[in-house]
């Protein structure tokens, strides 16, 4: 039996309708283990070198008032233009957004207002990001993953062995101090190397050391934000390339420089 074209089309255009009747574009078929993603997230950074140089992870630039800074400035600035400055322009935006703290969760339905303005005074496009005063900020954010819930540590005494010793020594002080601060996914950044450590100098966190829990799950919810920490590197020596490595440390999280599993590499060097 032969059939026309036009019978052929719109026999494929009703298997489509009927295929596309049964996704949802809000929730993925195929979560967490059975996805492609998988349960671990990984880390990212901002600003990336430009596309041409698809596979470098070097941030390299000239400080001072006739430096080369503005690519990274201006790469920094569109990563944050997504994400409006205060609650009152979220939510006039119409879109789901709340105020949230440790000890106040997002209702169901609402996504957590990330508000630039927590990332403070020095890393920011009018202080063009420290960039041009040779103290550059570099954005870490934890990479999305569809229904995943960080599980925190709920103590010191749960952290892992292998973790910084600065940041075993904060984690305490905010069990100490504040308690509620211990729902969180932590960040460490440091040198690579011994040599590397001794040439990064002192890196500022801001907003957090890490990454606040009721920030998850992700669901996917209209405007959601990425929250992101800013570090700034307020010593780097001139000339010297810097390789720096992030991790992410939380009890189901794990780390693999390789795998690019809860970790980030890249260079910074400033001339």
């Amino acid at each position: 039996m032969l059939y026309s074209t036009p019978s052929l089309l719109a026999f494929f255009a009703g298997m489509l309708m009927i295929f596309y009747q049964t996704l949802d574009f809000k929730i993925p078929k195929w979560q967490n283990k059975d996805s492609l993603i998988g349960t671990n997230p990984g880390l990212g950074f901002r600003p990336m070198p430009p596309e041409a140089q698809v596979d470098s992870t070097l941030i390299q630039f000239k400080h001072g008032i006739k430096g080369d800074w503005q690519y990274w400035v201006h790469s920094l600035t569109e990563f944050l233009e997504p994400t409006p400055g205060t609650y009152e322009t979220l939510t006039s935006s119409g879109q789901e957004f709340t105020n949230c703290d440790f000890d106040k969760p997002p209702q169901e339905g609402k996504a957590c207002n990330f508000n630039v303005e927590l990332l403070g005074d020095h890393c920011t496009k009018e202080n063009n990001f420290g960039y041009e005063l040779g103290k550059p900020c570099v954005l870490i954010k934890l990479n999305k993953i569809f229904g995943w819930r960080p599980e925190v540590y709920n103590s010191s005494a749960e952290v892992p062995e292998d973790m910084p010793a600065d940041l075993k020594s904060y984690i305490k002080d905010i069990e100490t101090g504040n308690k509620t601060h211990m729902n969180m996914v932590w960040l460490s950044c440091e040198g690579e190397t011994a040599n590397d450590k001794e040439k990064i100098g002192t890196i500022t966190y801001t907003p957090f050391r890490g990454f606040p829990a009721y920030y998850y799950p992700y669901l996917n919810v209209p405007g959601y934000l990425t929250p992101v920490v800013a570090l700034q590197f307020g010593s780097l020596q001139n000339g010297q390339a810097v390789n720096v490595e992030c991790k992410a440390w939380a009890n189901n999280i794990s780390r693999d420089r390789q795998r690019r599993l809860g970790s980030v590499h890249f260079e910074i060097r400033m001339d």
